[in-house]
């Protein structure tokens, strides 16, 4: 009798059932209490004709699977009063559109017993920490929805061919293993949340994470995908991420939650080319060719202050990056093109910027050939004052490096930026070592500042060929400034070529575009043989600090005027030679007289002694004298209206503004502006100091 009630109950309930799971609007018998009569021994079935009703089957079917639902599925009692569901009966499967729930006591789903239930849409789990074995719900092709944060294993393939999955939030914080390919096929992936713990958190656990879990080859099809890791393990661990676990080419963002360190492995995320952003704050270690050839990938902010490895090539080609950011510690390492971009890549020109953040408390040595040949690297800087050196050919051949800033450097080894055609300014005063050839060919400088010191080292070539391109690539003219910070107190700073006794073993020679020099401190300067020969362009250089100037020095330079205060400046012959419109400054009875008038150079007393004046450039010479006397604002230079110590052109343009009334004189420049000695300031000054400047009168000043 009892049996005969439960057949009975049985064939109600899934008579029911299977005509709720219809996909589409189906007749059903009404049977009410009068129709079906259950007695002790017979089962009677009224005559009374059934009544056909409408059914809508759109709602899904909620099944519970539990132990007294045996004839849906089977069950294994794994003694401990837990059971394992190890399949499905042909009823089960016959059913369409079922939400699942698994009761408490149901906390293992054994291998393959979902595997293409096709009918499946939602699943959940009454007990909090599930295990799915192999293939647990392999093909369920309609499942949408999974409790997935009351998962803490699950082993290969366990939702392989889901692909009607969009959201995975395997967030429990005993969260161990996740099979190799658990998700291979499940292309509709949108949002996918996976918690770090201590039990698998390496890459080299049996029960951790495992290889392609988003599948590999063809698998790859479909949506592109956010990838979120919650970091929820020991911070004395570290979460690594090696090659083959997430290498799926449709992750399109990485993210971290929570503390802890992350390392990304070799090869790890290598040529995913959806990968467009990555949360690099947690990473620690990134390993040869990493991220090499993400293309997409937007930005690389390495900025943990516990980064220790950047490795080979770890992000060669990732053409998309427009701001790279690293910051440097004692014990990070990084290696050879960990960068490099080397050519521009087809459909990517754009350039991009590299910043450092020296947080280094020892001398940091970048490696060598760090971005050599990076043909997009447009703008480089350091912040911070942590002291830096450049191996050889950090930045060599950069083409398209135009803007530098390179810290607090201590040196430069060979060609480390050599061939960087587009630089336009470099301040390397902190620097005291220059290796060979470290910038030549920086062909477009304007501006160049370097620092002198008592250990300064600078070798042959280091500066060859700088400064020699006369405009830029759009036609603009290029005048450039170099400027020495003396700091040197022991002994002077010497200038000088290959085998002479010298600090610098170097010439800065043919700078074409040169105009200025400029010098600052209280260091002394010498001037070996050649330093500055066929700078075309040099019109002014400051030789406050200079002691010494050798052979050739200035030869076939554009100067004009050279003001030189040392009485007992050294000046071997021709250090000015073909300098046809020089005129020298200095003071009475000095060396510098001596060699103006030894080589027929113009002379200009700065202490009101008698001026020469050559008329033939270096060679026969006539004289013209300017009075010089006392008045009541001090020692009177005539025509020196500037009150510069010389006699130029700027002195005739001030003196026309005066008279002009657009500037006011003071009483010195006053006194010095009265070339026609009348007693007024007019016209006839400023008309006899150009009469002077032209060597058509050869003395000031002119009486009535």
């Amino acid at each position: 009798m009892k049996k005969l009630k439960r057949t009975a109950a049985g064939l109600l309930l899934a008579g029911v059932m299977c005509v709720q799971a219809l996909p589409m609007t189906a007749w059903a018998v009404d049977l009410t209490a009068s129709d079906v009569v259950v007695t002790d021994g017979d089962t009677t079935v009224s005559d009374t004709a059934p009544v056909l009703v409408e059914a809508t089957t759109n709602v899904p079917i909620e099944v519970q699977c539990d132990t007294s639902q045996t004839d849906y599925f089977t069950f294994e009692d794994n003694g401990d009063g837990n059971y394992t569901v190890t399949g499905t009966t042909e009823a089960f499967r016959e059913l369409e559109n079922v939400s699942l729930t698994l009761a408490e006591d149901v906390k293992f789903i054994g291998e393959a017993a979902f595997a293409n239930c096709t009918n499946l849409k939602s699943v959940d789990f009454e007990n909090e920490e599930m295990v799915l074995y192999k293939d647990a719900f392999h093909g369920c092709s309609r499942l949408k929805t999974v409790a997935f944060e009351k998962i803490v294993d699950m082993l290969d393939y366990a939702f392989m061919g889901c692909e009607k999955l969009t959201t995975v939030n395997l967030t429990n914080t005993k969260l161990g293993c996740v099979g190799s390919e658990a998700f291979s096929g499940c292309s509709s992936l949108e949002d996918v949340t996976i918690s770090i713990t201590d039990k698998n958190c390496e890459a080299a656990q049996l029960n951790g994470i495992g290889q392609h879990i988003f599948g590999e080859g063809d698998s790859f099809a479909g949506t592109a995908f956010v990838l979120t890791f919650q970091l929820n393990m020991n911070k004395s661990n570290m979460m690594t991420i090696s090659s083959g676990f997430y290498d799926s080419n449709r992750i399109r963002e990485v993210r971290f939650e929570g503390d802890g360190e992350v390392g990304i492995g070799n090869m790890a995320f290598r040529n995913n080319t959806m990968l467009r952003n990555f949360d690099f704050s947690h990473v620690v270690v990134v390993a040869d060719d990493a991220f090499e050839g993400c293309t997409q990938l937007s930005e690389i902010q390495l900025k943990n202050k516990n980064l220790r490895y950047i490795g080979d090539a770890a992000f060669l080609g990732c053409t998309s990056a427009n701001d790279i950011q690293i910051a440097l510690n004692d014990k990070l390492e990084i290696g050879e093109y960990a960068f490099g971009r080397r050519q521009k890549s087809e459909g990517n020109v754009k350039p991009y910027s590299m910043t450092i953040y020296t947080n280094n408390e020892d001398a940091y040595v970048l490696p060598d050939d760090f971005e050599r040949e990076d043909r997009l690297l447009n703008t480089f800087e350091v912040v911070g004052n942590g002291e830096l050196y450049y191996s050889d050919g950090n930045f060599s051949y950069c083409e398209n490096l135009t803007k530098v800033n390179v810290g607090n450097a201590l040196g430069f080894g060979r060609e480390a930026f050599v061939n960087c055609y587009k630089l336009k300014s470099l301040d390397l005063t902190s620097a005291h070592l220059f290796d060979n050839e470290a910038f030549k060919n920086c062909a477009e400088l304007e501006s160049l500042k370097l620092g002198v010191y008592d250990d300064s080292q600078w070798y042959e070539g280091a500066f060859d060929d700088i400064m020699t391109a006369t405009s830029d690539e759009d036609g603009n003219k290029i005048s450039s400034t170099l400027e020495l910070y003396m700091n040197n107190t022991e002994r002077p700073f010497e200038l000088g070529k290959k085998g002479v006794n010298c600090s610098a073993n170097i010439e800065f020679t043919s700078m074409y575009n040169l105009t200025t020099v400029k010098t600052y401190g209280d260091g002394e300067l010498r001037l070996n043989g050649g330093q500055f020969s066929s700078c075309r362009q040099l019109e002014s250089f400051d030789f406050s600090n200079v002691t010494f100037i050798g052979k050739y020095a200035f030869v076939n330079t554009g100067l004009r005027e050279a003001k030189i205060t040392r009485t007992d400046i050294m000046i071997e012959n021709k250090a000015f030679g073909s300098c046809d419109n020089l005129t020298l400054y200095g003071y009475t009875g000095s060396t510098v007289e001596a060699y103006a008038t030894a080589n027929n150079i113009p002379f200009v007393a700065l202490d009101g002694g008698t001026t020469t004046t050559s008329t033939t450039g270096q060679g026969s010479s006539t004289t013209t004298t300017t009075v010089t006397t006392q008045g009541s604002s001090g020692t009177i230079l005539l025509g020196d209206v500037t009150l510069d110590g010389r006699v130029d052109i700027s002195d005739a343009v001030l003196l026309n503004k005066s008279i002009a009334g657009s500037v006011v004189l003071n009483e010195q420049a006053k006194d010095n502006a009265e070339c026609y000695a009348d007693g007024n300031l007019d016209g006839n000054d400023a008309t006899t100091l150009l009469r002077f400047l032209v060597h058509t009168i050869t003395s000031l000043p002119v009486t009535e």
